[in-house]
This record gives structure tokens, sequence and C-alpha cells, in this order.
């Protein structure tokens, strides 16, 4: 370890530390103008259980059921010899793959950090190979393993799936065991495997030009694999990812200047989920590192449920969502709003949002008053 990264290891404290994965990167997307969720991310803090056993306990996680329906979706899709998966291919994705070359690198390795190492060199002679638009290229590789830097260290990440067209284009593949009915699907759950497939496109653009190639070969379009209805019969849906991995890019960029030696770094350390008075210290450095809530928080942070009791104590807007914060630019709080409301003169700043506030109050003062006669 150099400095920095001695100082990232003491602000992680006595904290479990989190390997960071796609999933934890995607999570991060959605968190990235929160100062203290992104120094968790740079210093591989793990959040989950800082609030366990405390009235602000996460409630999120995955259901066991959940978990082995997406492993039997994903033998379906994958098994026998990536059937399912190449004629998704051919048929909803217009690939012309008439002899399918795949290679599968989950079974060519021990499954422990030598064989990620080792499947992550493969990885990149593989994406040479199709880079180059090599005649031995492989049209699937299963398994494919990434790196990029986050807290001063490599992390290493697994992706579902990339595919390749004949012409070389580089498409990556999301598989995902929610249902897809009637063209419907659970938006928010579609968005979070769109997250983690724009992470994994930044990665295979990363690693291209880390070998010298343009990041243009890697498809701004990704692959996102779902169960059709209630059954498993696998459906490929196309879905632009364009700004999303942007979002993921300003995400890295993010982090990594948290790691960068010229970066000034918080004076705090994170407490241990068995810590007595780790509330307190939590308080402490939300108050010191700032932080950014939104209801969307409390899929995936640990920390949400104490931000929002935080956001609720001081009326801030964001504890109603993002639609309702949206109509009320530069209004501090909700009471400030509600003072808007009810006529209060307005600063310059807020009166973009005082008039709208006064008319939804006077016209629900004539629905009230409708009612009552």
């Amino acid at each position: 370890m150099d400095g920095q990264d001695d100082a990232l290891a003491k602000i992680r404290g006595s904290a479990t530390e989190k390997r960071p994965t796609v999933r934890v990167l995607a999570a991060g997307t959605s968190h990235h103008d929160c100062p203290t969720a992104m120094l968790g991310l740079a210093s591989n803090t793990d959040f989950d259980d800082l609030c366990t056993g405390t009235p602000y306990e996460a409630l999120f996680g995955q259901d066991p059921q959940a978990f082995r329906r997406g492993e039997m979706f994903e033998r379906r899709v994958k098994s026998p010899n990536y059937g399912e998966f190449l004629r998704l291919l051919r048929e909803c994705a217009g690939f012309p793959i008439k002899s399918a070359k795949i290679v599968n690198l989950r079974d060519r390795a021990p499954k422990n950090s030598k064989g990620l190492k080792a499947r992550e060199i493969e990885t990149r002679q593989y994406l040479r190979l199709i880079a180059r638009n090599d005649s031995s290229a492989p049209n699937l590789i299963d398994g494919a393993v990434l790196t990029v830097k986050i807290g001063g260290r490599t992390a290493y990440f697994e992706a579902d799936g990339i595919a390749a067209a004949d012409r070389g284009q580089i498409h990556v593949a999301e598989i995902k065991a929610f249902p897809y009915t009637d063209g419907q699907c659970d938006g928010e759950k579609l968005g979070a495997a769109m997250d983690q497939a724009a992470w994994y496109a930044l990665l295979v653009k990363l690693t291209l030009r880390d070998l010298g190639f343009s990041g243009d070969v890697v498809s701004n379009t990704g692959f996102i694999i779902l169960p059709q209805g209630t059954g498993l019969q696998p459906t490929l849906l196309k879905q632009g990812l364009s700004d999303r991995i942007a979002r993921a890019q300003r995400v890295l960029q993010t982090a990594r200047v948290a790691a960068q030696p010229e970066a000034p770094l918080p004076d705090v350390i994170f407490p241990g989920p068995k810590d007595a008075n780790r509330i307190d210290t939590l308080e402490m450095i939300l108050d010191t590192v700032g932080s950014t809530y939104r209801p969307e928080c409390l899929a995936n942070c640990g920390l949400s449920r104490l931000c929002r009791e935080r956001a609720r104590d001081v009326g801030s807007p964001a504890v109603v969502g993002g639609q309702v914060q949206q109509q009320l630019p530069e209004i501090r709080s909700l009471q400030r709003a509600a003072e808007l409301a009810r006529g209060a003169t307005p600063a310059p700043i807020e009166r973009h949002a005082a008039a709208p506030l006064a008319l939804a109050a006077r016209l629900y003062e004539r629905v009230l008053r409708s009612r009552q006669l």
C-alpha cells in the first residue's frame, strides 16, 4: 500500500471491507452526488451492516427464492451449449452467427483469486482478437473478467456474458430473472440491470483502450435477457446505454479523485458494525462529509434509513421523492414550501416554485370548500 491507500484504509476503520462488484458499482451510479457514498466506494467500506441492530437497520437484500429462480433461468439460457443464448442473438439482435465460437472461462480456472487473475488475462487476449476482427475470435465469451482500479486497488469483475458479432462489434449482456410480460417489466429492476450492463460496457471500453484499441468497438446498445411471462422462456431486450455509461464514467472518476494523492481526505473513520456508539459516529461523518438522500437510496444503501431520518428532521423536499422535489427548485424545506403556498413573499430564487405552490393551495382550498357544501 502507498500513503493514499493507507489513508483510505484508515478511513474504513473497523468497518467491513466490501469487494467492489459490478452490482456495487451500479448502486454507486445512483449515489454519484452523495459525498459519503463516494467516500465509501473509494475506501471499499461496506455500509450494509453498519446500522444492524439499530432503528436504522437496512431492510434490503435478495430473496433466496428469487436467487434460485435466477440460477435456474441462467442455466436455461446457457444450457445446452448456449443454444438459447445464440438463438436470441440471431432472432432478436440480428447477429449473423452461422458457426458460433464460444469460450467458457468459468470452466478453465479455479474459483478463487488466482482463477480470476488467469481469466482476466484470457479475457484481454480474446478482446484483442475481437477488436482485430480476427477469424479465430470468439462470438461469445462466458465468464469474462474485467478489472479497474477502485480506491487504489485492482478490482476484478465477472460478466454474465460478452457477445461479439462477426464484424467485431462487442455487445454486453445481462441475464436477469424478473419477468417480462405483455411488453412490460419492473422498471426499477430493468434500470438496475441496465446500470450493470453499462458498467460492463465501460469496463470493456477501458480494457480495449488499455490494449491500444478504440473504445468505439463496444456498442452502446446492451442486451438484457429476461424470462417471457411467468415461465422461463428467454427473450432479449435491446437497450440503449449511452447515458448510463457516461454516468458510470463520472462515478468512476469521482472514486478515483477520492483516491488521488493530491485529493484532501476528510479526517473521519467509519465505525465497525459492533461499535456501541456507531450511530453517533455516523452522524458526525454525515455532518462532516455531507450526504444526498433520495427515496431510491433505500434499495441499496445501508445508511439510507439514517439519512432519511436526518432529511425528515430538517424537512428536506428529498423525502417526498424526485418528482415532487423537481417542482421545488431552490426551496430549502417543506416548511418553506408550505409558507409559500400560504402566500409568503418569495425570495428571487424561489419565485419559479412559489406561483405553482400558491395555485395548488387555492385549488386545494376550493376542493375542500366544495366538499363541505
